[in-house]
């Protein structure tokens, strides 16, 4: 099932500028958490080489954020990386033996790729990237002390008094125009080169397939019946994934592979390969066809895993099980349990429905307005998982966000922007305004409908 699911290389220098914070902790890399630190534009830290520096007596140099460094092979580039520039590199990150990154080993010794971005606090190793040319080899020291004096935080593995290393072979420096440029050659002879090895493999094989203008094709073993599945249905999938070569490296129905259950999916939404939101939408309920997916509609020029090589066309037989609008069950599941419970709530053009039960006097919130709201979130069976005013849950302060900003989940945005200052209200939320088809926590499953009991205790200006 994992082969199935858009996922991407994993990146982790641009993790560490998604993270914003604490660079090197494997922990981190991993956790794809959003930690950051509040900062505006006049408090970012200036370009490498714009901060004064300090020649220290081992050969390192200091800059004024902390950060030090030390080219010991010098390249033959001569481009230092400007904003927005793209960059290959080996990178190894550890604390005196205990490594936290090691990206040859985790890449399969090809380097990482990562975009130049504007360094987002003092020591960022960016600062350091800015300094190297192709071909440079350089260690990048930063005192874990400097990271908990900004962040109030220790990572796993993480000590006061420790020193973070980065060691970095630089591989590669190209502009953001040149690298549009050679990706855009590179996929255009992909794509010619996958043309080819599908009109041979049909030819071969004496099979007549359909093309699609992206160049995907299939072929139909079973018609299904009723409309053509659409974007935002939720489709339940048998499949069967294999390389031209006929070797299956992804099933849901071959036992070998331990994952029998149907796999579901909201279709066009980008949650799977881009070869599986096209085709899937070519087909109808009780459809069986095989989906021939070249490759830069699959994983592209990534070794997805050892057994997807770079650049792999790959086969899919599917079948559709089933295809469900997720809106129209969210839509019955609530007047399902407002019928039972004998509730009467207002329902907005997009499916959010709610109930006032105390009246505000106070004015309404607008776009951008920081709110604050005491809230008790539950499950349609009535199971709570989050609250602010329940001990249990240990944390009894009121919680503030930016209304409008997409900051909470796109039920809240909306309900608490239908409240007066002072208003208690009872907000349902379809899944699809809430975590859709992820679970955020085990007590929130997969497309679930969350009850949000809250109060708009304030509008802060």
């Amino acid at each position: 099932m994992l082969q199935l699911v858009k996922v991407y290389l994993v990146n982790f220098l641009s993790i560490i500028v998604m993270n914003k914070i604490l660079l090197c902790s494997l922990a981190i890399a991993l956790s794809g958490t959003h930690a950051s630190i509040a900062q505006t534009k006049n408090e970012a830290p200036k370009a490498a080489e714009a901060q004064p520096s300090k020649k220290l007596p081992d050969g390192f140099t200091r800059l004024s954020t902390g950060l030090e460094y030390k080219v010991y092979t010098k390249g033959t580039g001569t481009r230092n990386p400007q904003l927005g520039d793209h960059l290959d590199m080996h990178i190894r990150v550890h604390i005196k033996d205990s490594v936290m990154f090691d990206s040859r080993k985790m890449n399969n010794n090809k380097p990482v790729p990562f975009q130049v971005q504007a360094p987002n606090f003092k020591g960022d190793p960016i600062e350091g990237f800015m300094l190297m040319v192709a071909g440079d080899s350089a260690v990048l020291r930063l005192p874990v002390d400097t990271i908990i004096a900004q962040t109030k935080q220790v990572m796993p593995g993480m000590q006061a008094g420790d020193i973070l290393e980065y060691e970095v072979n630089m591989v590669s420096v190209m502009s953001d125009d040149d690298f549009k440029k050679d990706q855009a050659m590179k996929l255009e002879i992909q794509k010619a080169l996958d043309e080819k090895q599908l009109q041979d493999y049909f030819k071969e094989k004496k099979i007549v397939a359909k093309r699609t203008a992206s160049g995907l094709y299939y072929t139909i073993g079973k018609e299904g019946t009723g409309e053509t599945l659409k974007q935002g249905m939720m489709v339940s999938v048998n499949y069967t994934g294999k390389l031209l070569d006929g070797k299956t490296f992804d099933s849901n129905t071959d036992p070998q592979f331990q994952h029998v259950e149907p796999f579901t999916v909201e279709l066009g939404m980008g949650r799977v390969i881009k070869g599986w939101d096209e085709g899937l939408a070519l087909l109808k309920r009780g459809t069986k066809a095989t989906l021939y997916i070249p490759s830069g509609l699959a994983y592209g020029s990534q070794d997805k895993s050892p057994t997807i090589p770079a650049n792999s066309i790959l086969v899919f037989e599917v079948e559709i099980l089933k295809a469900d609008n997720q809106k129209d069950l969210d839509d019955k599941q609530i007047k399902d349990y407002l019928a039972k419970n004998k509730i009467k709530a207002t329902k907005t053009a997009s499916g959010l429905y709610y109930t006032i039960t105390k009246q505000g006097t106070g004015d309404m919130p607008k776009s951008g307005d920081k709110v604050s709201v005491n809230y008790t979130g539950k499950t349609l069976a009535g199971t709570k998982f989050d609250s602010n005013v329940d001990t249990a849950f240990h944390h009894v302060q009121p919680f503030e966000f930016s209304l409008g900003q997409g900051s909470v989940i796109k039920g809240w945005d909306e309900g608490i922007g239908l409240l007066k200052k002072g208003t208690k209200a009872t907000l349902f939320i379809p899944s699809m305004m809430a975590y859709g088809p992820q679970s955020p926590t085990p007590a929130i499953a997969p497309n679930s409908v969350l009850v949000f009991d809250v109060e708009l205790k304030d509008i802060i200006k």
